[in-house]
């Protein structure tokens, strides 16, 4: 057993898989020989006919160490159609969610399984083939999160340094009979080919390959933990908000830095959202990469998993649904204000607070101010040209608007803001400067034709709406 389990209590319980295999019958007299608190636990596919007789197997042996011992059991192929899984998946899932659930209810201290050396080999190459990088290359680690089973309890493989044939051999010097699961002769499951077929052909071209893997994803975890320590510290620099619908980033700081980090930023970002349940390849990272380099790509590109990319301004947003992402940087109006508010129309200097920090401040003036301006938010209007009123409002049914530089043609209000690429959330409280005619200013984006200021004219009202 390795030494990084000294850290595990002795009075606190561990929650052990056992199968029934060599592998479970092993570690489970390991931990029980050295004096752990242990918990047996096992689960039941339901993809053989035969499969209760594992369980009772299990349970004799629990009561032969005096051991309390949890079933599960899950039909396998249903849950695999339910939740569109390979097999393989589904067993795993459903399997580990029982685990999980047996250590928060009994406040295990870990979730003990019994992986060993020959599956931190089968699980490199698989992954190889599959094709990964650092992360997947480095394999399986003795000491592990899976937060998407459980933030906070760990899965430990105290054995994972044993071959196959050790715990075949500490089985035998125990008198202890591993049942043997038909299924893991069956060439029908991506690992078993691998472990019958394609491992004994390699060895013909190294006989030590099982032990070449086994170093080799052992340097690769160092690797990994030097890269993660880079990860976190960018995340901590490029990250402006995260919660758990969301994350959003500043754009510009993916402008300084490598390709290879942004896609190992993302990758994190996806685990986050949803962590051990996104479909997360090269080429989707590849393309997250590209995408956010490029000051020319397309405002959005989706992902995997439903989750998708959008830029907005300096912002770069991850998430599934648009509708979680905030809006407190469009300005928009609260429920007091929405329907309409009138605004003066004299030279005295005016304050409205909009909400969320958004203040409208506007002038008259017997003189034109700001008619050359580009900021989006301060505006110049031909005084003599408002009709009646002004005031603020949000959207209306029927709403169209007569954009500057479109020579006087209108367009509906809602083919206005697709076209600007206003995100849908902020257009329902999104403020329009009226008069009694229609629209006049759409704030930060343009003013309407009809009230510009031209050579002519004599008196302007001037406004800005500014965010504190």
């Amino acid at each position: 057993m390795t030494n990084s389990y000294s850290l595990l209590s002795f009075k606190t319980p561990i929650i052990v898989a056992v199968s029934g295999g060599a592998d479970s019958l092993c570690l489970l007299g390991m931990l029980h020989e050295r004096g752990y608190s242990l918990i047996v636990a096992h689960f039941d596919h339901q993809l053989r006919s035969d499969a209760s007789d594992d369980a009772k197997f299990v349970e004799e042996i629990a009561s032969q160490y005096q051991l309390p011992f949890v079933l599960g059991s899950v039909n396998v192929n249903a849950y695999a159609a339910v939740h569109k899984q390979t097999i393989e998946e589904a067993a795993r899932n459903s399997r580990y969610q029982f685990f999980f659930e047996q250590a928060r209810l009994h406040n295990a201290q870990a979730v003990a399984v019994g992986h060993t050396a020959d599956d931190q080999v089968e699980t490199v190459l698989m992954h190889f083939l599959r094709g990964a990088g650092l992360r997947g290359l480095k394999g399986i680690l003795p000491r592990t999160i899976l937060s998407h089973f459980d933030a906070e309890i760990p899965l430990v493989r105290p054995i994972h340094d044993l071959w196959r044939a050790d715990t075949e051999a500490y089985c035998a010097a125990h008198d202890l009979i591993p049942r043997e699961d038909p299924t893991n002769a069956s060439q029908d499951y991506f690992r078993n080919r691998l472990r019958h077929a394609l491992i004994p052909e390699l060895e013909t071209y190294n006989p030590r390959l099982r032990e070449v893997l086994v170093r080799t994803s052992h340097a690769l975890q160092g690797d990994h933990a030097l890269l993660n320590e880079l990860i976190e510290q960018t995340w901590q620099q490029v990250v402006t908000i995260e919660s758990s619908h969301y994350i959003s980033f500043s754009l510009s700081s993916f402008l300084i830095i490598s390709p290879a980090l942004i896609r190992n930023l993302i990758w994190h970002g996806m685990e986050k959202l949803l962590p051990g349940q996104a479909d997360i390849s090269f080429s989707t990272l590849e393309r997250a990469a590209v995408f956010i380099l490029d000051l020319n790509s397309p405002k959005r590109i989706d992902l995997a998993s439903d989750l998708f990319l959008l830029k907005e301004a300096n912002a770069l947003h991850l998430t599934a649904d648009e509708r979680n992402l905030p809006i407190d940087g469009f300005p928009q109006l609260d429920g007091e204000i929405a329907s309409a508010v009138v605004l003066p129309r004299n030279d005295v200097p005016f304050r409205l607070e909009l909400g969320n920090g958004w203040v409208l401040m506007g002038e008259g003036s017997a003189t034109v101010q700001m008619s050359k301006n580009d900021d989006p938010f301060q505006v110049t209007l031909d005084a003599d040209a408002v009709i009646g009123a002004l005031s603020l409002r949000t959207r209306r049914p029927g709403d169209r608007f007569h954009p500057l530089g479109m020579d006087g043609k209108s367009m509906k209000l809602k083919d206005f803001f697709i076209n600007e690429k206003l995100p849908k959330r902020a257009r329902d409280g999104y403020p329009l400067l009226c008069d009694e005619d229609g629209i006049v200013w759409v704030p930060g984006y343009r003013p309407s034709h009809r009230v510009r200021v031209t050579d002519a004219t004599q008196r302007s009202i001037c406004f800005e709406l500014k965010q504190w």
